[in-house]
């Protein structure tokens, strides 16, 4: 039996968090020898059911946490985790092993303790946002780890085409739907536009949204379900230009209240600059909400280049109103993207992405 390890920074609030635990369970619910390899020693938001489960011990997690904030109050820099590191992968050697981002910095460290492993980066985000953003001081890092890596892991179609220039073994793998498949479906009456995103202002695009509450059509509101460090900033955005009444945060919510946040909305809205495979568009669409959103990569691929829902280009806050508009004012519109949500949303259910791990990343062919 193939055995294969994922890793994660923590389990706090995130995407990425989301998705690993989801695939990790799925794979070990599908019989497969999983481990979840935890860098933290911390409260867990998502439940953990893989065959193995690696977290440091409470006294080394504890010290790093201490001299990481001494380091960072008087040296300005953070301490790695590299020593915890060295302890979880002692424990086992693995065929396969899954890095996600905040792990590619100890590629040498994983190789080195795991050399006959086979071990694959999970590339999240678009490309452009790791060399610009979350690896701008460490561009040589990213791209050693790429290079040396048995595979990369993208998540839609130009990022596949960018990293197999670097790496030819680059695999295209979906994000699953999160939610339960089966649930209600929006009847598109409600006059609400719901926005499931972190709240994070630069990536997410929050100023864009700002802008587009400010020319919805009257009576109509905008719910945003999400928390982050930007909370503060978009709160302030709300008094400042009056939209108390029209757009209103709701913060973190669990799987039911999701469910009542999509099924009492008419329209999906996305505002994000940037996305690696967003998992809250695709939960909005197998509840049967029509997309709005900007033409980022990511969109093109889950509504096929629009076929499955609307795009205009980043930026253009007067176009994306203008199809807000539209959609408002033509429920037999909203009703025909309606239809196409769901029926895209198929694409990702949770047994047609595993299979595709367990045939492009396990070397399964029994499913």
């Amino acid at each position: 039996m193939t055995s294969i390890a994922f890793t994660v920074n923590d389990l706090a609030l995130g995407g990425i968090q989301r998705v690993t635990t989801i695939i990790a369970n799925g794979l070990s619910s599908h019989g497969h020898d999983v481990t979840l390899v935890n860098l933290a020693n911390a409260r867990d938001l998502f439940e953990v059911q893989t065959t193995h489960y690696r977290i440091p011990r409470a006294w080394q997690y504890n010290m790093w946490r201490v001299q990481n904030k001494l380091s960072n109050i008087f040296l300005n820099h953070s301490v790695d985790k590299r020593e915890i590191v060295k302890t979880l992968f002692n424990k086992q050697q693995y065929d396969v092993i899954v890095l996600n981002p905040e792990l590619f910095i100890y590629f040498d460290t994983i190789y080195q303790l795991q050399n006959d492993a086979e071990i694959y980066l999970w590339m999240h985000n678009d490309y452009r946002a790791y060399y610009n953003t979350y690896f701008k001081n460490s561009k040589e890092e990213l791209e050693h780890a790429a290079r040396c890596a048995d595979g990369i892991i993208s998540l839609e179609s130009q990022n596949e085409t960018y990293w197999s220039g670097i790496n030819p073994n680059t695999l295209k793998i979906h994000n699953p739907l999160t939610l339960p498949p089966a649930g209600a479906l929006s009847d598109l009456e409600q006059h609400v536009i719901a926005c499931t995103s972190r709240l994070e202002m630069s990536q997410k695009g929050l100023d864009y949204l700002i802008d587009v509450a400010k020319l919805l059509p009257e009576n109509w509101i905008i719910n945003i379900a999400g928390d982050g460090s930007d909370r503060d900033w978009l709160m302030g955005k709300i008094k400042e230009n009056a939209l108390e009444d029209i757009v209103h945060v709701k913060g973190r919510l669990n799987d039911d209240a999701l469910e009542k946040h999509y099924s009492t909305a008419s329209i999906f809205l996305s505002t994000s600059r940037w996305e690696g495979f967003p998992l809250a568009v695709v939960e909005a669409m197998s509840r049967g909400l029509p997309l709005v959103g900007f033409d980022i990569p990511a969109l093109e691929e889950i509504t096929d280049g629009g076929k499955y829902g609307e795009l205009v280009p980043v930026g253009d806050i007067a176009a994306m109103a203008k199809t807000i508009d539209r959609m408002v004012s033509n429920h037999d519109e909203r009703k025909a993207f309606s239809a196409l949500s769901v029926q895209r949303a198929k694409d990702f259910d949770i047994d047609v992405i595993l299979g595709e791990w367990e045939r492009k990343v396990l070397g399964c062919n029994n499913r």
